[in-house]
């Protein structure tokens, strides 16, 4: 996941998201590799972005951004859809309001998606520079997105899927064989972690349970893919 800072004193780089979960996945399991899930933050190249996070005293200034692209973009577009959408869009920052807040039919989403708008993007504003932490978990829910785990001695690696896809989905995420070769899938959540010991014991307890390709994942679960390809 990429954020970019509008108007806030974060360094860019790569940075690592703590999340409970794993935490506790690499206690129990002691692996010889952790990967935590990893962010960027960017402070140019906007459009790379999968969340924007902006100071609060400068939301105009982001607001003005996005109404200039929409001007220019009205000025060259023959498309009456298009035009009609970008109006649309343009009243709403008028009201300095953002566009990730509003809901839009898949057309128009389609077409936002192209324009790469800044206030489109999931955004968060901030009045002073929060904890890097809990800020990519604010940014990880404002975009829709959710973690999962692989988890074992070898390693304890976190994953994202968008919220609401299923398990196949994110057997693709990890590799794409278990994807084309997925069969079931063995899936204990992370709120029970401190009801067993380890995966054995989790399974002869009764927190494991053997799914299907339309499992939809839920947060923190910790998948195993049985697969043959």
């Amino acid at each position: 996941m990429k954020i970019f800072n509008f108007g806030l004193n974060i360094e860019p780089g790569k940075c690592k998201y703590m999340n409970v979960c794993f935490s506790e996945l690499v206690k129990k399991f002691s692996p010889q590799k952790a990967t935590p899930y990893m962010v960027e933050f960017i402070d140019s190249e906007a459009e790379k972005a999968d969340v924007v996070v902006f100071n609060t005293a400068q939301k105009l200034d982001l607001v003005l951004t996005d109404l200039e692209r929409i001007e220019k973009r009205i000025e060259r577009s023959q498309d009456e859809q298009e035009i009609n959408l970008l109006k649309k869009c343009q009243k709403i920052l008028e009201e300095e309001k953002l566009l990730c807040d509003f809901e839009f039919s898949k057309e128009e989403n389609d077409i936002l998606r192209v324009l790469q708008l800044l206030s489109y993007k999931p955004s968060i504003g901030k009045e002073q520079i929060p904890d890097k932490n809990e800020l990519i978990k604010e940014a990880i829910f404002k975009a829709d997105i959710l973690l999962f785990f692989t988890a074992g001695k070898k390693e304890v690696r976190a994953w994202s899927v968008k919220r609401g896809e299923n398990i196949l989905e994110a057997a693709g995420k990890i590799h794409s064989d278990l994807k084309r070769g997925f069969i079931k899938a063995e899936v204990v959540n992370g709120r029970d972690l401190g009801n067993f010991f380890n995966m054995a014991e989790a399974k002869s307890r009764g927190f494991v349970k053997v799914v299907d390709r339309d499992y939809i994942v839920e947060e923190n679960d910790i998948i195993e893919i049985r697969f043959n390809v």
